[in-house]
């Protein structure tokens, strides 16, 4: 799925946080109601389970905890790694170089924005300028939470940005 001019022009917003939802509940929910369909979860046990519903709550914290302009930077990032890519790319990885040119993002703010990321555990900057690559972190688990919401959005055909930005997680359901 590639952005349309609303994902891809808004980086520079500088409007206040929307008021946002309980990301707990909803994703609470999202997750008992995705067990029988593989949408989001994998898990097969009930411990698997319990691992992804805490895994998925400390996501929702991490989330709330970042600025909206981060979070576009997420999305952003999560689209390069997850589509239009080549096979001979590595796995949740975004290239820091296309990153920066396809965002309009001075250095300055996309360092910083990378910094707010990495601070909140999302993604890490890896191999020495300049072809550094930001690599999306999994959860305390392994379990790639991002990956997850990323490909139920996609089989829902629901816009991950509506889902990581806006924080409606309640779109799944």
């Amino acid at each position: 799925m590639l952005y349309n001019a609303r994902e891809t022009t808004d980086f520079h917003s500088s409007s206040g946080e929307s008021a946002r939802r309980s990301g707990l509940q909803i994703l609470t929910t999202m997750t008992q109601n995705s067990l029988n369909t593989d949408h989001v979860l994998s898990a097969t046990t009930t411990s698997e389970c319990s691992i992804h519903l805490d895994d998925l709550r400390n996501f929702a914290a991490r989330l709330r905890s970042i600025s909206e302009r981060a979070r576009k930077l997420l999305v952003h990032i999560a689209e390069m790694a997850y589509h239009g890519r080549g096979q001979d790319r590595r796995i949740d990885v975004a290239y820091l170089p296309e990153l920066y040119e396809s965002t309009g993002l001075d250095v300055e703010s996309m360092y910083a924005l990378l910094k707010e990321l990495q601070a909140a555990r999302f993604v890490a900057v890896e191999d020495p300028y300049p072809f550094e690559d930001v690599r999306i972190l999994p959860c305390a688990s392994g379990w790639n939470a991002l990956a997850a919401l990323s490909s139920a959005s996609e089989a829902k055909r629901i816009s991950l940005r509506d889902i990581i930005v806006e924080l409606r997680f309640e779109l799944l359901q």
